[in-house]
């Protein structure tokens, strides 16, 4: 079972994109996810929680927080983070698939607003939501280029150390 922050990106990815088709407002969708609890419960048999467990569900399944902010946080910044990626697509925004769209925009909100999280964390995270939610087989191969262009400009400092060559250990290595 995948650990509770990937499923919080998981169902933040459905979340945002149901945002993105429908155009209901985030609180709206948040309380959806919420106040049904068929689809709570189909979520907890799904990933194996047992009925009449002691622990909300949410708790159990998922980081409620990081949920809470990724769609808070990619609606508040929907315009920079298309801004940003608008400079990395290869075709226009318009034309990237609502799905795929969804798994960028959660991409570079992480990159440009979670710092303690390494970028490669970032990029496995959104790529495996591509494998599982993307528009194509090759989704997942977009998306880790589109973000990796947006990770060397966002966190040129993660890069930097990546191609720094290891320092030799002190006195030499000759001895």
């Amino acid at each position: 079972m995948a650990g509770r922050r990937s499923q919080a990106r998981r169902y933040a990815v459905l979340a945002l994109y149901q945002w993105q088709v429908s155009g209901l407002a985030p609180a709206e969708i948040v309380r959806h996810f919420f106040d049904d609890p068929a689809w709570m419960e189909v979520i907890a048999e799904g990933l194996g929680l047992a009925k009449g467990e002691k622990q909300p569900v949410a708790d159990a399944l998922y980081d409620l927080a990081l949920f809470q902010e990724l769609l808070r946080g990619v609606p508040e910044q929907v315009e920079d983070l298309d801004s940003r990626l608008a400079t990395v697509l290869d075709r226009p925004l318009r034309q990237v698939t609502p799905v795929d769209l969804a798994i960028l925009r959660l991409g570079v909100y992480e990159l440009a607003h979670s710092p303690r999280i390494p970028f490669r964390a970032i990029l496995n995270e959104a790529v495996e939501l591509a494998k599982e939610f993307g528009s194509t087989d090759d989704s997942h191969r977009y998306v880790n280029g589109i973000l990796d262009r947006l990770a060397r400009t966002l966190r040129p400092a993660e890069f930097s150390a990546l191609s720094t060559p290891a320092s030799p250990p002190p006195g030499g290595g000759d001895s």
